[in-house]
């Protein structure tokens, strides 16, 4: 999180590839150096570089195929591009779903290690990106102070752009939370076994790209009132009855919290992206991630009592009375927003 500003500016300011380049290179060698780490310092060490790396790619993989799309005056495009992107993205979570128990059981470094290496090959490939031009500064000292502040200026520029980032970031923080940290616990207390949950959690995945592929990418379906409409929706319905859930009846509703994840990629992305000038897109995408982290840690926080003492369920309930209110009021001032022409 402390490290998605300072990166974001430094794509915008160096390059998004070369930015991208170096997030992949560090992944690459944290997870290869994960065998020989054998003290709490040593991963330590390697979870910080993993950080740095995300870090280093959150914004400038996303800047750099929009602008790539904007320069060549396809910024239609985009949505489609990042779409397919996320349906690879999904179907690599279900290979790695079914294979990653079988790798660890063999040599547990074993899935760090072919990580490692698949990181190092997408090093290789993006060795050959074409940087697409945008006006930005040349790199120094003042510059990069002044990229990470105006590039955090870009998020609240004028009143749309602030209740969009705003939608962003609830939305964003509490479906990634509930992917990283909730669903897993919801699944053991719905009472599925360790094996089960590898195959119900796979074959989930696999209704997510149909979902992602039929209904998300719909843009008859998805204009911009049904992009904004979703959320609230879908958030509600996935957290909302957290408390009632039981055995396989709950698995719609885990179904429905992951879609809401994967949606923030296809259907808020092209959205935040058209409302940042390209000379601090990447800036602005990384304030958002940073920003959205303050939610995760929020979420994740006050979860240690709430679990404790009355269950996973109740935590999310809790999230969907957050998302109440929250994504509520923001998307009732967005759709007011779009009927007064302000956008």
């Amino acid at each position: 999180m402390i490290l998605e500003l300072p990166s974001g500016a430094l794509a915008d300011l160096i390059g998004r590839k070369k930015t991208n380049l170096i997030g992949w290179a560090i992944g690459s060698l944290s997870y290869l150096f994960f065998p020989l780490a054998s003290t709490f310092w040593h991963f330590l060490i390697l979870v910080f570089m993993i950080g740095l790396s995300d870090s280093f790619r959150s914004g400038a993989e996303e800047a750099l195929l929009y602008d790539s799309c904007k320069q060549d005056n396809r910024e239609q495009d985009f949505e489609k591009s990042y779409g397919n992107g996320n349906l690879i993205y999904q179907v690599g979570l279900i290979i790695a779903t079914a294979m990653g128990g079988f790798l660890y059981e063999r040599w547990i470094f074993l899935p760090y290690i072919l990580y490692g290496i698949s990181l190092g090959l997408g090093s290789f490939l993006i060795s050959f990106y074409i940087e697409p031009k945008i006006d930005s500064e040349t790199f120094s000292l003042k510059n990069y102070y002044l990229q990470i502040r105006d590039g955090s200026k870009e998020v609240f520029k004028n009143k749309y752009s602030t209740y969009l980032s705003l939608f962003y970031i609830f939305v964003a923080g509490i479906a990634w939370s509930s992917t990283l940290y909730f669903n897993e616990f919801m699944m053991v207390e719905l009472g599925f076994s360790n094996s089960l949950r590898g195959i119900l959690v796979a074959t989930m995945r696999l209704l997510n790209v149909i979902a992602i592929k039929s209904i998300l990418q719909n843009s008859k379906l998805f204009n911009w009132k049904g992009k904004i409409l979703f959320f609230p929706l879908i958030m509600l319905f996935a957290y909302l009855p957290g408390l009632i859930l039981q055995g396989f009846w709950g698995l719609p509703f885990i179904q429905a919290a992951m879609v809401a994840t994967t949606a923030r990629w296809i259907l808020l992305a092209p959205l935040t992206n058209q409302a940042f000038s390209s000379k601090y897109r990447a800036t602005a995408i990384s304030f958002l991630s940073l920003l959205l982290g303050f939610v995760y840690i929020t979420m994740t926080s006050i979860s240690a009592p709430i679990i404790s003492n009355f269950g996973i369920k109740a935590m999310y309930t809790l999230l969907g009375l957050f998302t109440l209110m929250t994504v509520g009021p923001i998307t009732v001032k967005l759709l007011k927003i779009k009927k007064e022409g302000e956008i």
